[in-house]
């Protein structure tokens, strides 16, 4: 199982739970894109007013589809401590 979590704006988080998701990920520049089906298993406002905060699950993905999001989440906290630093 891979889980994230999304911030997004939306007026209703209560509506979101349980509702399928679809995440397209650029892999390698914009030439090649990756798709996650999930699912929202919760939602929370957020601050600003209207954005909600969301946790979705994706499971069932295959071993190259989980290799891809470990290798994006390495990309992820490496870019994070450079825009810090």
């Amino acid at each position: 199982m891979l889980g994230l979590g999304i911030t997004f704006q939306y007026p209703r988080p209560s509506e979101l739970v349980g509702r399928g998701i679809s995440l397209e990920v650029p892999a390698a520049g914009d030439s090649v894109k990756i798709r996650f089906e999930g699912e929202i298993k919760s939602a929370t406002a957020a601050i600003p007013e209207g954005t909600v905060r969301v946790g979705v699950e994706f499971v069932g993905l295959s071993e190259a589809e989980r290799a891809i999001t470990a290798v994006l989440s390495v990309m992820n906290r490496r870019l994070g401590r450079l825009s810090t630093a």
